[in-house]
């Protein structure tokens, strides 16, 4: 079990999950991912709702520790660890709350976003900043984007990368919900209790729903293509550059 992520119950029937890397504003790996995966799947089964949060305040996630990343096709195992977690997460047949605050950046916009709702801090920072590092992104996170924010803010987002704050972040349909940052818990906490009460098998049946029909536009994609791009990219010498150059501003 990884030591950064954090398991309990907050009541009988909610469960929160803490990415729990303070120092460095909770950047995932695939040991986390991996243990992440195992919760929604084994205490997750048993919950009425789920809360997906960040520790300390600062973040819910900066996304993928880049230390591990080295600027090769390897690097694409990475994504098949954010595959596996983004998967329990719809998987999981309690609907699954992110408690955003702060930075939320790269894979952690992902995992956000596979969240059934999303509750934000007012002094949210979103951003996806892949295309920079050499990177194109998972099809189903640029699905999921366009689902929820439409075509021309998920060009947006990618391509032009700004970070968004928790307006604007609430316009384009990223969040469900802002509140002040030091009330985000409490909210939270009373959404998952309203939810736990709800008939399961209406709340797990409506969920399945929801998942299904954002999966059609994911089955007819030309997957195959789609891993060609990605391979491609994430193999070039541009993005080992790129890599380079963003771990030496950062001090790696």
């Amino acid at each position: 079990m990884s030591a950064h992520l954090k398991i309990e119950w907050w009541s009988a029937g909610v469960l929160a999950l803490t990415i729990d890397r303070p120092e460095r504003r909770n950047v995932v790996d695939h040991e986390l991912l991996a243990d992440l995966a195992g919760a929604l799947a084994g205490e997750g089964a048993g919950a009425r709702a789920v809360v997906l949060r960040g520790a300390g305040g600062e973040a819910f996630s900066a996304g993928f520790d880049l230390d591990l990343l080295e600027g090769s096709e390897k690097d694409l195992e990475a994504d098949h660890a954010i595959g596996r977690a983004v998967d329990a997460i719809t998987g999981c047949p309690a609907p699954v709350i992110a408690m955003i605050q702060g930075h939320c950046h790269g894979a952690g916009v992902e995992l956000a976003l596979t969240c059934d709702v999303r509750i934000a801090s007012s002094d949210l920072k979103l951003s996806l900043q892949a295309v920079s590092l050499g990177v194109v992104y998972r099809y189903e996170l640029v699905s999921r984007l366009v689902l929820l924010a439409g075509l021309g803010r998920a060009s947006d987002l990618l391509l032009t990368r700004p970070t968004l704050d928790a307006g604007r972040a609430l316009a384009w349909g990223l969040v469900s919900e802002v509140v002040a940052a030091g009330e985000v818990e409490s909210r939270t906490r009373e959404l998952a209790e309203t939810i736990a009460l709800l008939p399961r098998s209406a709340v797990e049946g409506t969920k399945a729903s929801l998942v299904l029909a954002a999966r059609r536009a994911v089955a007819e994609a030309p997957m195959e293509q789609i891993v060609e791009w990605r391979r491609k990219a994430i193999a070039s010498g541009e993005r080992r550059a790129a890599l380079d150059a963003v771990k030496k501003r950062l001090g790696r």
